[in-house]
């Protein structure tokens, strides 16, 4: 009993085993079913023909047509501030004052040297004259002369050493007082009353906004449609209803060296000062005539590690091609190489998907 009872548990187990393999078996024959049940589940569009515009939009930034950096000859004192950081200011307008009296008593001393080298010159100058007079007579030697000249000259270069002196001192004391060098507006000022500057230090900027710059950065391949003094329109946010409108002013000859991409100024009148340094505006660059250019939803790009790529639908699968991509066109992007019109690109859970996955699409 106890041998027949173990061979029916054996046959149980065998006939186990087999339906098994038996399962596995149907299951490898209908493997749709299975995956069918696992497609990733995507919308679709497709790769349209459409106009690229002549002006394409780019972002550019507001900077001061010249930024002068206002700084002190030398060491000193302040003791009066006269502007503040916005505060409009013309040319030649006092900004700021250094403590002057060190210098002014500089000044009183060269003044002295100057009077009393003068006097001194003057002298010798009028004894050189009469030994002039006494030579001619023949009541003076030729050495005599010459000594008497020589003394002149000595004295002339301590006059006109004094002189310099003076002039020197004389600029200093005006300098403790700093002026604007240009028209514009004061940025950046680091300064206040009774603080010890040094020479050359940074204590602030002027910054000429009657014009101003907006600077973009273009690449190589619109570079041909760039031309110097072409006209620009510009729009911001700040200002909706404001129309600004600028010329090409400045062009740089060399890419840059990471972007490879041209830095390019457009000259802005600016007399309301509207537009301020470090202002982000829009900028309607015209890159020649329209043309079709092949585009898809901006959704369907898929980058990764520099490169993009899009997904196509092929027989139920997604299936992964490299691409090359262009401008943004509103909700589009343009593909310059890779794909061709009327091509189906998938547009959801792209970082999901691999090459091969099977895929489910709504209705199109």
């Amino acid at each position: 009993m106890e041998k027949k009872h173990t061979r029916r548990i054996m046959l149980g187990l065998l006939a186990l085993i087999i339906g098994v393999m038996g399962w596995r078996w149907v299951e490898a024959e209908n493997p749709q079913e299975e995956q069918q049940l696992q497609a990733v589940a995507v919308s679709t569009a497709v790769v349209k023909s459409m106009e690229k515009p002549a002006v394409m939009p780019l972002s550019g930034t507001v900077e001061g047509l010249t930024s002068s950096i206002i700084s002190s000859r030398f060491s000193g004192q302040v003791t009066n501030v006269l502007v503040e950081d916005g505060q409009q200011v013309e040319k030649g307008q006092p900004l700021f004052v250094l403590d002057d009296v060190e210098l002014r008593n500089s000044l009183r001393v060269a003044q002295n040297n100057v009077n009393q080298t003068k006097a001194k010159y003057d002298n010798n100058r009028d004894e050189f004259q009469r030994s002039k007079t006494l030579f001619s007579q023949g009541a003076y030697s030729q050495q005599q002369l010459e000594m008497a000249r020589t003394k002149m000259l000595a004295s002339q270069a301590e006059y006109d050493s004094a002189r310099a002196s003076m002039a020197s001192a004389q600029k200093q004391v005006a300098e403790a007082t700093v002026v604007s060098p240009a028209k514009g507006v004061i940025a950046h000022k680091n300064l206040t009353n009774g603080q010890n500057v040094s020479a050359g230090s940074q204590l602030m900027t002027v910054e000429q906004l009657d014009s101003v710059h907006v600077v973009i950065n273009v690449e190589q391949r619109d570079m041909a449609f760039l031309k110097m003094g072409d006209r620009v329109e510009i729009a911001l946010d700040t200002y909706p209803d404001e129309k600004f409108v600028g010329n090409v002013h400045v062009i740089s000859p060399v890419a840059g060296k990471e972007s490879r991409m041209f830095r390019v100024k457009i000259k802005v009148d600016n007399p309301d000062f509207l537009l301020r340094p470090g202002m982000f505006v829009q900028v309607q660059l015209n890159l020649g005539q329209p043309k079709q250019v092949l585009a898809v939803p901006q959704q369907a790009l898929l980058g990764q590690k520099g490169l993009q790529y899009l997904f196509t639908l092929e027989e139920g699968k997604a299936r992964r091609i490299r691409v090359e991509a262009g401008d943004i066109l509103g909700d589009y992007v343009e593909i310059t190489q890779g794909a061709t019109e009327g091509m189906i690109v998938l547009l959801d859970n792209l970082d999901k998907l691999k090459d091969g996955d099977l895929v489910q699409t709504g209705e199109e």
